[in-house]
């Protein structure tokens, strides 16, 4: 959908597109079904790359709870591994509509930072994480400047403590950064995909300074070959990542949207851990000393600081 002369963003989708995307972009991932999920817990490979020892969770469920907004296409809130997870919403395109996910980006993103630990279906990375669902992507996973801006706002006023974005645009645009700004500014720490560029540049919001950058590897620790190259500050797992869906099942994604949620939940998990208040401008020192370091040693322009941990 396009709106006015305003340059849609699309969901960051496995195959490069121009800035300006299409009504034709595709999901993340061909969905395959998984009935796994439905017969006993899941703790799928990247829960496992990121949970140094996966009994820890257990220590963090009374953790204080960590404010968490997801900018998306909405939430399936009656999903078995995601009641009572959601704990505010708000629909930026039509504002005082109910939230409907139609096109599932949302629901997958909210299962990997926030299913619930219990006996069925998936574990989210973060047991702590409430969920503010903000609709900002429509039912093809299209949205407009304007209406991320207002999403945007409204995690502002709501006092959110970590903004999720799992998408981008590769051109900049001066009132999205005007926004981003204003919110890092508030201390609300931003974490987005770098973008499924096949290697090219990083995607904005991403690529703004203080936002966290995500790149996407793969269950052998390498790098996917659809993340950007460039700007990024930390790799997670994001190929054939099992999670939640917007029909109340489980399905496989693949992409940086997903990597994104992962550092999402392991930011939300180390904030409620700290003693010392972390925001968006001390947040990165602190988690480069949480990382395995991947790619060539040190800092590299595909792996950032390296595959963020929980220990």
């Amino acid at each position: 959908m396009f709106i006015k002369n305003v340059c849609s963003i699309s969901i960051i989708c496995l195959f490069f597109l121009c800035s300006c995307f299409s009504s034709n972009s595709k999901p993340a991932s061909k969905k395959e079904k998984s009935d796994e999920a439905k017969i006993t817990k899941q703790k799928n490979w990247g829960f496992k790359a990121i949970y140094s020892d996966e009994t820890k969770i257990n220590d963090y469920k009374s953790l204080p709870k960590v404010k968490v907004a997801i900018l998306d296409s909405g939430i399936n809130k009656n999903h078995q591994d995601l009641k009572g997870k959601i704990v505010k919403d708000y629909n930026a395109i039509n504002p005082g509509n109910e939230n409907v996910d139609n096109y599932g980006h949302g629901t997958a993103v909210a299962g990997i930072i926030a299913a619930h630990d219990d006996d069925l279906g998936l574990t989210g990375i973060s047991p702590n994480a409430e969920i503010y669902d903000v609709k900002v992507l429509d039912d093809k996973g299209l949205a407009d400047i304007d209406t991320l801006i207002k999403g945007i706002q409204w995690c502002i006023q709501e006092n959110v403590q970590i903004m999720n974005i799992s998408f981008g645009v590769q051109s900049d645009n001066p009132k999205l950064k005007e926004a981003i700004d204003e919110a890092l500014d508030k201390g609300i720490i931003i974490v987005a995909a770098s973008g499924n560029t096949l290697g090219l540049s990083v995607d904005y919001p991403a690529k703004y300074e203080n936002v966290i950058s995500v790149s996407a590897i793969k269950e052998n620790l390498k790098r996917s070959g659809v993340s950007a190259k460039g700007k990024i500050d930390y790799a997670a797992p994001g190929i054939n990542i099992l999670t939640t869906d917007n029909k109340g099942d489980y399905s496989y994604y693949s992409g940086t949207s997903f990597a994104t949620a992962y550092v999402t939940g392991t930011v939300a998990v180390l904030l409620a851990q700290k003693d010392i208040i972390l925001n968006s401008q001390n947040i990165k020192s602190y988690l480069n000393d949480k990382t395995k370091d991947l790619g060539e040693k040190g800092y590299d322009s595909e792996y950032g600081s390296g595959l963020i941990m929980i220990d």
